[in-house]
């Protein structure tokens, strides 16, 4: 058989309700005498509801708060001003009577502005009214509706940053104010395409790239594309072979817009080149005899550019001598063009069995036409 051992803290009982009762009135009674009239009803309701909450708390747990623990409580409880911070437990709960804006815009081009908003139910009053300022100037005193609402007045907007702010006023006495800044914005966004060119010919997807001002909306033959956070973007077009129209159309935060167009031309994809390939440009296709030509060399294997390969160069039967590829595939040799002219000569890159040709013409000055006396 168990026995309890009595308590080394014996328990109290639960503190009477008619006393929680008359804690409540002599709260209301004091945040009558020092409040605000408004303040004072929304106390009053918060007093009830703390002092319930915790009346149902000591009776739970079976132990009184008492009288200075619960008034403590309660103090601590309430906000000091219209618009502070209820705290239940560890939460805070915003009290505030401030006009509440409805949706505005923080970018416009419109100078033009109207606007509308609501009281709180609890903070409307007979003699209560609400100021209008733009830009720290007053613009008008609204009256309030029976249903909270005010507002339908335009306001005349500036350039750039422009402040709204509503503040709710009994007399001229401010109670609670909100404020909001729209900024008007009417210059058009800077659109600048990198690629394609206009007219280009692009062989299968058609990539295009450009560049606009931050957090503008793209859009690209109608499909919406997301810009980086310094206003690049990039757009891969899967079209048909034949002429292609690019529309591009860049929206800014106000509204503003870019537009522009420009064609391009889609051919198939060719395949890609298998084996070895030459290829030789000359830096001058016409030369004096005896000049310096320079010779530049590419050579590719199986689509990829062919470092470290042996190339011969001949300018016609005279063998200029062998080279070698670097890294990028290339070889860039200069020789002295024939003593003697020539039309058309073969200038010819021989390696691993194919080859490819350029032509070069060496030809004397013209002498200047002799002076008759």
């Amino acid at each position: 058989m168990l026995v309890r051992q009595p308590s080394l803290y014996p328990r109290r009982k639960p503190v009477p309700w008619q006393r929680y009762v008359a804690y409540v009135r002599h709260a209301e009674h004091r945040l009558a005498r020092r409040r605000h009239p408004l303040a004072a009803t929304i106390a009053g309701s918060i007093v009830l509801a703390v002092a319930g909450a915790l009346f149902a708390q000591a009776v739970g747990v079976g132990i009184g708060a008492g009288v200075q623990d619960l008034s403590r409580s309660i103090a601590d409880t309430l906000p000091t001003g219209l618009d502070s911070d209820l705290v239940l437990g560890e939460q805070p709960v915003v009290v505030s009577t401030a006009p509440i804006l409805d949706t505005l815009p923080e970018f416009t081009k419109s100078n033009e502005l109207f606007f509308e908003g609501r009281i709180p139910s609890f903070a409307i009053r007979e003699d209560s009214a609400v100021a209008i300022t733009l830009n720290g100037k007053l613009v008008s005193t609204l009256a309030i509706q029976p249903d909270g609402r005010f507002g339908g007045v335009p306001l005349t907007l500036v350039d750039g940053a422009n402040t709204i702010e509503a503040t709710l006023v009994e007399g001229t006495t401010e109670i609670a104010a909100t404020s909001h800044t729209v900024t008007v914005d009417r210059t058009a966004p800077e659109l600048k395409i990198v690629r394609p060119a206009a007219g280009a010919t692009v062989e299968g997807e058609v990539i295009v790239e450009g560049r606009t001002e931050a957090a503008a909306d793209v859009i690209v033959n109608d499909r919406a594309v997301r810009p980086n956070p310094d206003g690049t973007f990039t757009e891969r077009i899967l079209a048909p072979s034949g002429p292609l129209v690019i529309a591009i159309l860049v929206k800014d935060k106000a509204g503003n817009e870019t537009k522009t167009e420009l064609g391009v031309i889609v051919s198939e994809v060719r395949a890609p080149t298998t084996g070895l390939a030459l290829a030789i440009s000359l830096d001058r296709a016409l030369v004096k005899p005896g000049e310096t030509v320079v010779a530049e060399i590419h050579a590719i294997q199986d689509g990829q550019l062919k470092p470290d390969l042996a190339v011969t160069l001949q300018v016609g039967v005279v063998t200029i001598g062998t080279y070698r590829t670097d890294s990028t595939g290339m070889a860039r040799v200069g020789f002295a063009a024939p003593n003697h002219e020539v039309e058309d000569a073969a200038v010819v890159v021989l390696a691993g069995g194919t080859s490819a040709r350029a032509t070069l013409t060496v030809a004397k000055p013209t002498p200047p036409p002799t002076a008759r006396p």
